[in-house]
């Protein structure tokens, strides 16, 4: 009752502003001062629309997949207005107080909202959260309209320590495509939205620097099932010129160790991470990702990465299908290798092309899109996702996507 009370509450306490802040477009994010207290507001909209067709997967028939339709077109509209509020009260010239909040309202429409992988999407993302932050308004085969708190965390920074609580997005991981050590904030280099990450809700801690070395603490309490109490802690600095990062502790009944750098080679940039688990209801194993990008002359970058899951299984027939649709895992196979280029056609046109390959069944996923910076705060995406391989591969099974999106930044 209280939860649902406070997500009313937001709703009429938080939307109202969107009016008279939408219009300051070419300035930057609003603020509001007082003698110690400074608000700024930001936000976008964004229209959203895609066609595939259905995979057949199911959350109510987890262990045998595939069994429903198939291949029946589907298609989806999204209409989301997202207000960002960021609130700080000064208490001393070292003690300082701050909110974050990103308020959503959301709308779908189309037939791919009954389908079953809309539904698994659905249970993946409610399965990954502590707290229910969402409400929905309206909903029916064909329309989803809800608000919800994609983040809302309070931030208490003083001389010895900074505390953070709440919804909130933990950047650990180096990787692009793939980040083994990011065990809090879970990425799919497939999802549609490649810039939406869902926030955890954790007790975040942070030491201050001494002589370059900065520790980092995490706790997330028992959750749902895609949520399970995490107690890990990370130490950082630059060491000759790389940043270094040691990290480990305890998730769920398992035990997790593991390590990050970044740095320079000559003009390019390299990365890895590496995480061991010692794994209590399954083999103990090991992920590890490595990666290096360059800028090309002509306004040409590219990326390249390899990642190694030792929670995946070289032969198709070992996949574990019923883990991957309750979202336990996000890869199937052993040995990934991705490319990403990405070519700045003008000053106001980009165009990328994304590929990941599973190196052990030979499928392939690609996303070529284009990028039109139609003004300063107008952006036009038009993109697809191609899955090439058998209905037997990882890639071969998912079906292809095409979508067109514009958002308005404000």
């Amino acid at each position: 009752m209280l939860r649902k009370f406070l997500a009313g509450y937001l709703a009429a306490a938080l939307l109202l502003p969107v009016c008279a802040f939408a219009e300051e477009t070419t300035q930057p994010p609003l603020e509001v001062k007082r003698p110690s207290l400074k608000i700024q507001f930001s936000g976008y909209a964004k229209s959203q629309s895609f066609f595939t067709q259905t995979s057949g997967f199911s959350p109510e028939f987890v262990d045998n997949p595939a069994l429903l339709e198939q291949d029946e077109n589907s298609f989806n509209a999204l209409q989301r207005l997202r207000l960002k509020i960021k609130a700080l009260y000064k208490i001393s010239d070292e003690t300082r107080v701050s909110a974050n909040i990103h308020y959503d309202h959301q709308a779908n429409f189309g037939t791919f909202i009954s389908t079953g992988d809309a539904r698994i999407s659905r249970k993946q993302a409610e399965d990954r959260q502590f707290l229910d932050l969402s409400q929905t308004l309206i909903e029916n085969d064909d329309t989803d309209y809800q608000h919800r708190l994609y983040r809302a965390s309070v931030l208490l920074e003083t001389r010895y320590a900074d505390v953070e609580i709440g919804r909130q997005q933990i950047p650990w991981g180096v990787g692009h495509f793939f980040t083994p050590t990011d065990v809090f904030n879970s990425f799919n280099p497939t999802q549609i939205e490649l810039e939406e990450r869902d926030g955890v809700d954790a007790l975040r801690l942070r030491s201050p620097a001494i002589r370059g070395v900065q520790g980092e603490f995490i706790y997330t309490p028992q959750g749902r099932q895609l949520h399970p109490s995490r107690f890990m802690g990370r130490l950082s600095g630059d060491f000759r010129g790389y940043e270094i990062g040691i990290l480990g502790g305890h998730i769920k009944r398992d035990n997790a160790v593991g390590f990050d750098f970044a740095g320079n080679i000559g003009d390019s940039s390299v990365r890895g991470e590496l995480l061991f688990r010692n794994a209590d209801t399954e083999k103990d194993y090991l992920k590890f990702t490595v990666n290096a990008d360059y800028n090309f002359p002509f306004n040409l970058y590219g990326l390249i990465e390899y990642h190694f899951n030792g929670q995946g299984r070289r032969d198709t027939a070992s996949y574990q299908l019923d883990r991957l649709v309750r979202g336990d895992i996000r890869e199937l196979g052993r040995n990934y290798g991705a490319v990403m280029l990405g070519y700045d056609v003008t000053a106001l046109i980009r165009l990328e092309n994304r590929l990941i390959m599973n190196l052990d069944d030979a499928s392939l996923f690609l996303r070529p899109e284009v990028q039109y910076e139609l003004s300063s705060d107008l952006l036009f995406t038009l993109a697809s996702q191609l899955f090439l391989g058998s209905n037997t591969d990882e890639y071969g099974r998912p079906k292809n996507l095409f979508f067109g999106e514009l958002t308005y930044s404000f």
